[in-house]
C-alpha cells in the first residue's frame, strides 16, 4: 500500500516535468532551457529532479525511452497475431492513438527543430516492425523500398500533427496502408 503511493507520487511527479519541458521546448531549444526554470514551471525542486534525471537531456533521452518502449511492447502484442490487413490496421490504430495522445510531444520531436536523434530512433523502430515488402521487387528495390517507406510514414505523421489531428487514428492508418 505505501509502495502504491510512492509510485503514484513519483508518476505524479515526473507527469509534471514532462509537461513542463513540453510547454518549454515548444518556446524555445532543449540547449536554452534550464533546469532551474523546468522545476519551477514544473513547481519541483531541483532535488527532486535530480532524483530522477542527471539534466535536460537525460530527462529527454528518458522520455523518448519511455515512448519505444510503448512501441516495441504494442507492436510484440500485435506481431504474434497473424499478419493480415486487419492486424496492420489494428497495429497502426493503435500506434497512431498512441502518438494523438502524446501530440504535444511528438510535434516538438517530430517538428521543425525536432530532435534528429529520436527521428533516427523512430525511423529504427519502423525497420524493427520488419514492413513487408512486395515479393516481385528486386534486391536492390526492396533494399530502397525500406527507407522511402519510413521516410513516407513520418512525413505522414508529421503532417497529420502539423494539421492539429484533423484525421481519426483509424481512418488515418487506412489510408497509410492503402499508399503503402
Amino acid at each position: 500500500m505505501e509502495q502504491n503511493k510512492v509510485d503514484r507520487r513519483i508518476r505524479k511527479t515526473k507527469k509534471v516535468l514532462i509537461e513542463a519541458l513540453t510547454k518549454l521546448m515548444s518556446e524555445k531549444k532543449i540547449n536554452k532551457i534550464t533546469v532551474k526554470e523546468l522545476t519551477a514551471l514544473a513547481d519541483v525542486n531541483r532535488s527532486t529532479f535530480y532524483l530522477y534525471y542527471n539534466d535536460i537531456y537525460d530527462m529527454l533521452e528518458k522520455i523518448e525511452t519511455g515512448l519505444f518502449n510503448d512501441f516495441i511492447e504494442a507492436y510484440d502484442k500485435f506481431s504474434e497475431e497473424t499478419a493480415s490487413y486487419d492486424n496492420l490496421l489494428s497495429f497502426l490504430t493503435y500506434l497512431l492513438e498512441f502518438i494523438k495522445t502524446n501530440a504535444d510531444m511528438f510535434k516538438i520531436l517530430l517538428g521543425h527543430d525536432g530532435d534528429y536523434a529520436f527521428i533516427e530512433k523512430f525511423k529504427n523502430f519502423i525497420k524493427y516492425a520488419n514492413l513487408p515488402v512486395n515479393s516481385s521487387f528486386s534486391k536492390t528495390k526492396a533494399y530502397y523500398y525500406i527507407p522511402y517507406t519510413i521516410s513516407g510514414f513520418i512525413g505522414v505523421v508529421q503532417q497529420w500533427l502539423n494539421d492539429d489531428i484533423n484525421v481519426p487514428p483509424k481512418d488515418l492508418a487506412a489510408i497509410i496502408i492503402e499508399m503503402f
